[in-house]
């Protein structure tokens, strides 16, 4: 017969083979069945917790770790999980001092020096977060996920030469890592390369079409390279996924008047001000679309209803347009 000791790492063993496979309620089960051999069991306890923190159930989550360190507090791997926890419950300074309890313990553990990394960096202590991104690449030599971390540290300190180096390491082991190609495209943008930057947007968002920061950054690479239809082009995409992003349809708008394209981009700017009429950008472009279209009373009220607003700094722009649709009569 087979003893409680062997029972019990029997079924937390197979509850997290089930919880790897992302069948939570089979692993519930198993570890249900354990709790009551001994309720109390440190790897118990941290598994179940990373079932609630994994169901995004932070506040249970940080009970059960809690838990863990009252019987417990030398457990790292305990600190570890609870630090990743309050992260996601947005309290950073109990985070902090978790992570380094963690690293007290178990200071070659490569996943606390990340989450600590990752910590700094909400901080915006890009020195903290780079030197523990370092420390982490000494733990965890060749992992692709802490190489683009520190990457990301370089684009924010415009070391976009040291980030590009990083992602191209990275994409010379798996040439489909997205963050790679990212990361890659960023440094080349920054670096105005945008040809480079180009190519490796498109590959990226041939694995992620729907990502329209990234898109919104193509558009902008190619309209620097002097590619307009391109440009816009990508613009009218990120419409088809996010069509309420205002700065996007503005500038398809003004991309359209550049085209001649009048009354689609008066259909822009008006789809702009239908949902924000303060958006005094998209009124001075109406306004230029509508004298294009010959309907020149109706944006000489557009222009003489911006130069009343004295608070922003579309009055002047407005004046130079109404003095140029009066010299056309």
């Amino acid at each position: 017969m087979m003893s409680s000791d062997n029972q019990l790492t029997e079924l937390i063993n197979l509850g997290a083979i089930q919880q790897m496979q992302g069948n939570f309620d089979v692993a519930e089960m198993y570890y249900t069945k354990a709790s009551a051999i001994n309720e109390q069991n440190v790897t118990l306890l941290n598994n179940r917790g990373m079932l609630f923190y994994q169901q995004q159930n932070f506040e249970e989550a940080q009970a059960i770790f809690n838990k863990v360190i009252e019987l417990d507090d030398n457990n790292a791997t305990g600190w570890l999980n609870l630090a990743n926890t309050l992260v996601l419950l947005n309290n950073g300074e109990e985070a902090l001092n978790a992570y380094k309890q963690s690293l007290k313990l178990r200071p070659q553990q490569f996943e606390a020096w990340e989450g600590l990394a990752k910590l700094y960096m909400l901080a915006n202590d890009m020195t903290s977060a780079e030197s523990c991104w370092q420390r982490a690449i000494d733990m965890g030599p060749g992992k692709p996920e802490l190489l683009l971390g520190l990457a990301q540290v370089y684009l924010s300190g415009n070391k976009f030469v040291d980030a590009l180096e990083l992602a191209q390491y990275v994409l010379t082991q798996n040439h489909q890592n997205t963050k790679a190609l990212q990361t890659a495209g960023l440094a080349h943008f920054m670096l105005k390369n945008y040809g480079l930057a180009i190519q490796y947007f498109r590959q990226y968002l041939g694995l992620i079409a729907g990502d329209t920061a990234v898109r919104n950054h193509l558009a902008v690479a190619l309209l620097q390279s002097g590619d307009l239809q391109a440009g816009a082009a990508e613009y009218e995409t990120i419409l088809k996924f996010d069509p309420e992003n205002i700065e996007v349809r503005i500038n398809t708008g003004v991309l359209c008047l550049s085209f001649n394209r009048w009354d689609d981009a008066l259909a822009h700017f008006d789809h702009v001000l239908q949902n924000d009429p303060g958006q005094n950008k998209a009124k001075l472009y109406r306004g230029i679309a509508l004298v294009s279209l010959n309907k020149k009373d109706e944006a000489r009220q557009v222009f003489e209803d911006l130069m009343q607003d004295k608070t922003g700094d579309w009055a002047a722009p407005a004046k130079k347009q109404l003095s140029l649709l009066n010299n056309l009569n």
